[in-house]
């Protein structure tokens, strides 16, 4: 009987381990700036998640490990704040701030001799709005990004500590900590015999840390524009499903050579995309159209040609769709996971 009851205690537990959790403080003067187009730039995240449990830990009860997808060669610990990162600057483009591009803040902090560590500092927030040539700076920590294995439960979780500094007075002017979970197993609703020992596994998948991680960073910004993020597609809003480069590309873009991007979406649409801020508002063409019971879709192809005043590292690729014309109708916004290299100072030799 005691047995029994410390099972269910237990059980009991890991029950509540699936949810949200959020604390917040917002300073009154934040709504009149991000109307006004309030300037800032997305600073370099930083990592504090416990190591015990982290990403990069084997399944031992599984014999597999999660990988996140994109970052490159850095090391685990810096692949996960920067694809953090990278989420929160997407969700900022559909805000009512003024957003500096990735890329260019990477170019000015290294011109400007100032080293990740101090632009992960919020102590130096004056500095670096100077170099930058912004108003506000925003900061990102991850607190968790961790997963559980209990046998008949297991538990993904990604904590976010997200804050919004005026460079020339140091004022904290947003902060929210938040944190999300999902449970599986015993926890994630009810089970059978066989799916009681194969749910937990599957809730050690990384697919639940890359949900989380979009909502995470997703509601942290929403919280950050008032409770509202613009461009939000609706139940009949044009969507796109596929944005990317038309081909792979090694290196960098070089002088003469072209640009592709392919788009695949809700058809008869005006589509465009921009690469940064250095190229905008390409129209892409309705390339060729699947007819599908399950809905139609088609595919939209655009480029442009890299000129000789070209020249970026880690440039954002994003693609906007909407019907009819642009003064009359909202366009929605999506990103592409990866970036784009120019260098226009050599020709392309092919």
């Amino acid at each position: 009987m005691i047995a029994r009851r410390l099972a269910a205690v237990c059980l009991g537990a890991l029950a509540a381990c699936t949810g949200v959790q959020v604390q917040q403080h917002v300073e009154p003067e934040l709504a009149g700036l991000r109307a006004a187009g309030y300037r800032i730039a997305v600073l370099p995240f930083t990592n504090r998640a416990p190591m015990e449990g982290f990403l990069t830990a084997q399944l031992a009860p599984v014999g597999e490990l999660i990988a996140l997808e994109g970052g490159g060669d850095l090391p685990m610990q810096q692949r996960v704040p920067e694809r953090m990162r990278a989420d929160v600057t997407a969700w900022l483009q559909q805000s009512e701030f003024d957003v500096m591009d990735p890329w260019h803040v990477a170019t000015r902090l290294t011109h400007a001799g100032i080293p990740r560590e101090r632009a992960a500092d919020p102590a130096h927030a004056a500095e670096l709005a100077r170099a930058l040539g912004v108003s506000g700076l925003v900061y990102g920590e991850v607190r968790r990004w961790n997963r559980d294995y209990f046998v008949v439960q297991s538990t993904v979780e990604v904590a976010l500590h997200l804050e919004l500094v005026d460079g020339p007075s140091g004022k904290r002017l947003f902060a929210t900590d938040r944190s999300e979970t999902i449970g599986s197993g015993l926890s994630g609703g009810p089970t059978g015999y066989v799916s009681a020992a194969t749910e937990p596994l599957a809730g050690l998948r990384g697919s639940h840390l890359q949900y989380l991680t979009r909502s995470v960073t997703r509601h942290a910004v929403t919280d950050l524009n008032g409770g509202a993020l613009g461009n939000q597609p609706g139940p009949t809003s044009p969507r796109l499903a596929v944005v990317a480069l038309a081909r792979q590309h090694d290196g960098p873009f070089r002088r003469g050579e072209r640009v592709a991007v392919i788009a695949v979406g809700t058809p008869d649409c005006d589509v465009r995309f921009d690469v940064g801020r250095l190229r905008t508002d390409v129209p892409m063409q309705q390339d060729r159209l699947d007819r599908d019971p399950r809905g139609d879709r088609a595919t939209y192809l655009g480029h442009y040609v890299v000129a000789a005043a070209d020249a970026a590292d880690e440039l954002p690729l994003f693609c906007t769709i909407q019907r009819g014309n642009a003064r009359r109708t909202v366009a929605t916004r999506y990103r592409w996971d990866g970036t784009v290299a120019l260098d226009g100072s050599s020709a392309d030799s092919r």
